[in-house]
């Protein structure tokens, strides 16, 4: 007699603005479960997504953590032990170098993991995931979970995945997030949005200014915390500024 494979299933851990919108799109396809230590955040699911408790979603094959990055450490030094042995655990974090390190720390042998960072929110993607870019880094992971993955992105959400280092990665998300949110929200300090008058320019700097401040503080602060390249930029955008003003 044939045993009947087990369907594939998928945990969301933090279900904030972002963890909510992902699962949302995942379970379309895999039966998805959400947790959060916030128990009001299952009022707002709202979706074919499941709410279960910490230990369920542990036992998921796949369980995708976004948590912000200042709680990373912390909970994979807390609950990494009561994974299932053979899941795959994903982070979703918009810093990658001390994720993978803190991945290598605290995860055991027999449990896998891999890196990604999708380059799209709830308001940059709210008409769909199509031809948005995700970035993933393969960590621990055996080929045909790695596969999978690309699969689950490229064919199913139809995401463009790109492949780089995490070295470039965070280099290159100080100038996208970083910088971006720098400016947006000092031009949200500045008022710009109640302008009674707006040329072009402007516009593109208001959607700017009103898109990352859609985006916690903490995310925000986040980014100087754990990527280098973040305070670097800023020192030398500062620096720049100086040079090109009119004296």
């Amino acid at each position: 007699m044939i045993k009947a494979v087990e369907p594939i299933e998928f945990s969301v851990i933090g279900a904030g603005r972002f963890g909510v919108f992902w699962g949302n799109h995942l379970c379309t396809y895999y039966p998805t479960s959400f947790f959060d230590v916030r128990s009001e955040t299952k009022k707002k699911i709202g979706s074919p997504a499941r709410w279960q408790s910490l230990k369920q979603c542990l036992q998921k094959d796949y369980i995708f953590l976004t948590l912000p990055i200042g709680e990373m450490r912390g909970f994979l030094k807390k609950n990494m032990k009561a994974v299932k042995r053979g899941a795959v655990i994903i982070d979703c974090a918009s810093v990658k170098k001390p994720v993978l390190d803190w991945f290598e720390e605290y995860i055991p042998e027999g449990i896998f993991f891999a890196a990604s960072h999708p380059l799209f929110g709830p308001d940059s993607a709210r008409e769909g995931l199509r031809n948005h870019l995700l970035t993933l880094i393969p960590g621990r992971i055996p080929l045909a979970h790695y596969n999978f993955l690309i699969r689950l992105f490229s064919d199913k959400l139809r995401l463009q995945v790109l492949s780089m280092t995490a070295e470039e990665h965070d280099r290159l998300m100080a100038y996208n997030l970083s910088l971006v949110h720098h400016l947006g929200r000092t031009l949200h300090r500045l008022g710009i949005v109640e302008l009674p008058l707006k040329m072009a320019g402007m516009k593109k700097l208001c959607e700017i200014s009103q898109t990352v401040m859609n985006d916690s503080e903490e995310l925000f602060r986040d980014f100087y915390r754990f990527n280098p390249y973040s305070a670097l930029l800023r020192d030398n955008f500062l620096a720049l500024f100086k040079q090109s003003m009119v004296r």
